[in-house]
């Protein structure tokens, strides 16, 4: 069994070596990183490619890590739930600005929220779980769509109808579309008052490990506490949950 467990533990020391490594190594520079002898790191190399968590390559004859690790990574990263994730972030940032926060994610053309921390304070914004919200006049929406391809964005912008729900709503796609290109460039987005009267937002994309948006979290409160010269701040924070949450889901900065 101390045999068994040794062999595992170098095979684990291996695939970490390899994975850590920015090219490939030969079996004698295996051999000497573990100290053991070249057919002991042969016999190891070659138990592990016979099972795809190493290759060999034909000129070379030196390995590198294999596609099996990164399926097997992809299917530990898939069944991460977002919820249970961003849960304690989503309290942190709730308390850090003192603001009702949410996460949501879109579902047929709308935007769905997943979970909320509510603010302490006597007149807040509730955000009722499971509730469906616009796309284009609502901050976590505009983030959300912001980062689609153009066939996508235009595919969806004109499903939701683009209507108006307060004055300041933005209802033509001409307005839109320099909108969320503002959003791409600071990194968040705003709803100021546009999708209902008195309240204004503030949202910023979550992203996956294959660099894909699949959430927003944002922040909601009342526009005479959540004032346009609190944006910044408030949205500079919001970013910053947001990029940890993604970290979590495995998303690493480009």
């Amino acid at each position: 069994m101390a045999r068994e467990i040794q062999s595992l533990a170098r095979g684990l020391d291996t695939l970490t070596m390899l994975a850590n490594q920015a090219g490939s190594m030969g079996v004698t520079e295996v051999a000497q990183a573990l100290d053991v002898d070249k057919s002991s790191a042969f016999r190891l190399l070659s138990t592990l490619a016979s099972r795809g968590f190493v290759e060999q390559d034909e000129e070379t004859r030196r390995y590198r890590p294999g596609l099996q690790i990164v399926e097997l990574a992809r299917q530990v990263l898939d069944r991460i739930e977002l919820r249970a994730v961003a849960k304690p972030l989503l309290r942190q940032l709730r308390d850090r600005v003192d603001e009702s926060a949410h996460l949501a994610v879109t579902s047929e053309g709308h935007v769905v929220y997943v979970d909320a921390e509510e603010s302490g304070a006597t007149l807040n914004v509730n955000t009722e779980i499971g509730r469906h919200a616009p796309l284009h006049c609502t901050a976590i929406g505009k983030a959300l769509i912001a980062y689609l391809s153009p066939k996508d964005m235009k595919r969806i912008i004109e499903q939701s109808r683009l209507k108006r729900y307060t004055p300041r709503t933005i209802t033509t796609i001409q307005e839109l579309i320099p909108h969320l290109e503002a959003v791409r460039k600071r990194g968040y987005a705003v709803d100021d008052e546009e999708f209902e009267p008195g309240v204004r937002c503030v949202a910023a994309p979550i992203r996956d490990y294959r660099d894909r948006v699949v959430a927003c979290v944002g922040i909601s409160g009342p526009s005479v506490r959540v004032s346009l010269d609190r944006v910044p701040e408030i949205g500079a924070a919001t970013v910053e949950t947001a990029e940890a949450i993604s970290r979590l889901l495995g998303h690493r900065q480009p």
